[in-house]
């Protein structure tokens, strides 16, 4: 029996992996897709446009990926995580923080969460996406500021080590 929390996860994960599915049989060119009605159809022709993979999948890939498990990636898979923060160490671009809590290292993976989870990421299509992390310090007062560009080339690679961390979790869960 599942806990309310790994349901979540699990339906979260699985609706990712059917999008994924569809790019990859080609969905939009099917002659299922043909005949769907939309009640407006302009949904329909946008879609053939923009594709499966496009912008807002991307969010809510990253948000299924890393918001709603964040216990889960913090807690049970530790190592995993500091190879992912190496992965963006390496892979990023332009990273500015104004974080108390950078000074020694930035922490990238949880300033990504962040930037993901209130909607802060912006896309410089066909180069990167740029995610963007605000708090407030109660210590100091201000507001503390976090940007990094991830060139969309290494977007996959990033989604390949969340990934991972996902299918080990279910394999865990399985053994359960």
């Amino acid at each position: 029996m599942l806990t309310q929390e790994q349901n979540l996860i699990l339906q979260s994960y699985f609706s990712i992996v059917l999008m994924v599915e569809l790019k990859n049989n080609d969905f939009l060119d099917s002659d299922y897709f043909r005949t769907m009605k939309f009640g407006s159809p302009w949904i329909k022709e946008l879609l053939k446009d923009i594709k499966i993979d496009n912008q807002g999948a991307l969010l809510i890939t990253l948000y299924a990926m890393l918001v709603i498990p964040r216990q889960l990636i913090q807690d049970e898979f530790k190592n995993e995580c500091a190879k992912i923060e190496i992965f963006l160490r390496q892979n990023t671009r332009n990273t500015k923080s104004t974080y108390e809590s950078d000074k020694a290292t930035t922490k990238y993976l949880r300033h990504i969460r962040n930037a993901v989870a209130h909607s802060r990421v912006s896309f410089q299509p066909n180069n990167y996406v740029e995610f963007i992390d605000e708090g407030y310090n109660n210590k100091t007062s201000k507001i503390e500021n976090f940007t990094t560009q991830l060139q969309l080339t290494k977007v996959g690679d990033f989604l390949h080590q969340l990934q991972e961390i996902h299918l080990e979790y279910i394999r865990r869960l399985q053994k359960a």
